[in-house]
């Protein structure tokens, strides 16, 4: 009788132990910094020119604002602010400088380490336009794109990420003609939290 009753007491302990350990925090709750770099190539005939972008981005994403359970897993809805710095290697410009803002959607399977993720918006920036034709119209310069992906973890605080990214951008009308810029490729990236 004394060998069950100190089983059930360290069984006890132990559940009880184990309760009060702290569960690390659900990733979707914390802040976090990215890194993407991609490769952009222009997809429609707004302009003649054959441009190719590369767009090096870091952003900041909030912790959950919104969520709700779908399915297996579970819909969040964060905040994504992004500089951009973008090397033209193919077009009459060399640069882009800019910023965007966006909600970010994130479907989080059960364990947590994976989701899929997909963002839309926009901002504005400033490109070293050269007057050429089919080329920006000026320097100012709007921008809005859509990306999705997958987002993996590969420890509680590190990430990598694989996706597609459309970006436009155009002067918004300010000059005549305003060619704009379609681009469509993939992006890669990583994932800090802090």
């Amino acid at each position: 009788m004394k060998l069950k009753t100190l089983f059930l007491i360290l069984c006890t302990t132990l559940t009880s132990a184990r309760a009060l350990t702290p569960q690390p925090p659900d990733p979707a709750d914390r802040w976090t910094v990215d890194f993407e770099t991609g490769s952009l190539w222009r997809i429609s005939d707004s302009t003649h020119l054959d441009y190719v972008v590369l767009p090096q981005m870091i952003s900041l994403r909030s912790p959950a604002h919104f969520r709700f359970d779908l399915g297996p897993g579970e819909v969040t809805l964060r905040v994504r602010l992004t500089l951009l710095g973008e090397a033209v290697a193919r077009g009459p410009e060399s640069g882009y400088f800019g910023f965007s803002c966006s909600p970010s959607v994130e479907y989080w399977l059960p364990k947590r380490t994976t989701c899929f993720y997909v963002s839309a918006g926009g901002g504005c920036g400033v490109i070293d336009s050269r007057g050429v034709a089919g080329g920006q119209g000026q320097d100012f310069t709007l921008n809005w794109f859509a990306a999705a992906g997958v987002r993996h973890y590969l420890r509680r605080d590190f990430a990598l990420s694989a996706g597609l990214m459309f970006q436009h951008l155009s002067n918004g009308g300010a000059t005549n003609p305003n060619p704009g810029l379609d681009s469509l490729g993939p992006v890669l990236g990583a994932t800090w939290h802090f």
